[in-house]
Formats: C-alpha cells, structure tokens, sequence
C-alpha cells in the first residue's frame, strides 16, 4: 500500500488510471451479465457467476485504493470530491450488476424473456460508453466526446424505464403464477436500477467536466 501511495504523489494522473480500472470492471461485469443470458450450459452459467463475484470483489479494492489515496493527498487532478463521487458511482454500477447476477443465480431462473435480454444489452452499451468516457477524462480536449457518451447513456436509460415498464406490465397480464412472477419482477427491477446506476454515473461525469 505504501507503495501505491509513493506512485500517487509521484504521478496523479494514477488517478485516472484507476478510475479507468473501475470502469472497464464494470464495463467487463456488464459483457459476463450478457453472457449469462445467453448461455444454454448450466456449468458455464455457474462459471460466469462465480466471474462476476470475483470482479465485484476486485472492483471493490479499486474504490478503496482511491478512497485511501484521496485521504493522503492534498492536490488531486480532479476536484477531490468528484474523485470520490465517481469511484462510488463506479462501485454503484458494479455492485447492481453482481446483485442481478445473484438473483439469476438464486432464483435459478433459465428462461429469459425478451425484456431481460434487451434490459442486460443496455446494461452492456452503458457502461462501455461510461468506461470510454472515464478514459478520456485526462483528456482536456475531450469534453465534447464525454458528454456525447453521456448523452447516450441517458438515451440508453430511457429506453430501459420504457422496456421495464412494459416487461412488468405484462408479467401481471399473462403470468398467473405468482411466485415466479415475484421472481422476474425482481431481476427486471434489478436490470432498470443497473442502467439507472450507469445513467447517475453520466450525470457526476457531466459535474466533473463542469468543475474542473
């Protein structure tokens, strides 16, 4: 640790570098959420979930290694407490993919609907535009291509409350069994608040370009 210190306040722009790491974990998390979806192989399922875990859990010690690096240093390449606001909202998205993929798992669900699918593409599209935006940020030329991915994160977001919406609309229509009804009201919720994460990610981005 006292290494990592050492390269914080010999270099800041590490920073960046692990604001980056946080993002592709997520943006990784999202593509293994996909693949979870897609599989038909129950051991590569139960591989994906396992996947899943183990890089919410590294994601985890990124957001830490900041946090800590943020409490030792006095000048920051960002605005200390947007630093932190998004490594948390980072976190956020990360934290709601592997609770998804916990649901899937402990509901033992095998039969995904039209709705789940497109909610978890979504999820995947968001945030590998986030991850892109993240990356760009020591870039102080890029404004505009951070805020054009934000946008579309925000666009992303609306269509994910538009197949939500409609998802559980008929769930109560047609599924008359109500337990599994619980069940997949509950992964498509947990689908909607993973893409609202990445939208509230976008917005603390937008924050940043504005205060730094």
């Amino acid at each position: 640790m006292r290494v990592l210190f050492q390269d914080f306040l010999s270099n800041r722009g590490l920073f960046f570098d692990q604001l980056d790491l946080a993002a592709k974990n997520a943006a990784d998390m999202a593509t293994l959420l996909v693949g979870v979806i897609n599989t038909e192989q129950v051991d590569e399922r139960d591989l994906l979930y396992k996947q899943v875990a183990k890089m919410e859990h590294w994601g985890d010690n990124v957001t830490h290694k900041i946090n800590l690096a943020l409490n030792r240093i006095v000048f920051t390449p960002l605005n200390r407490n947007d630093i932190h606001a998004l490594a948390a909202a980072l976190d956020d998205v990360a934290d709601m993919i592997k609770e998804t993929s916990n649901r899937i798992d402990l509901y033992n669900i095998t039969d995904f609907n039209t709705a789940i699918k497109e909610l978890t593409v979504l999820i995947q599209k968001a945030s590998a535009e986030i991850q892109k935006a993240v990356s760009l940020l020591k870039l102080h030329q890029s404004t505009n291509t951070i805020l054009i991915a934000c946008r579309q994160v925000k666009e992303y977001e609306r269509q994910a409350d538009r197949i939500y919406y409609n998802a559980v609309a008929n769930l109560f229509l047609n599924d008359k069994d109500a337990i599994n009804l619980i069940k997949y009201r509950e992964i498509l919720h947990s689908l909607e608040t993973t893409v609202n994460k990445c939208k509230s990610t976008a917005d603390v981005l937008e924050v940043i370009l504005i205060n730094r």
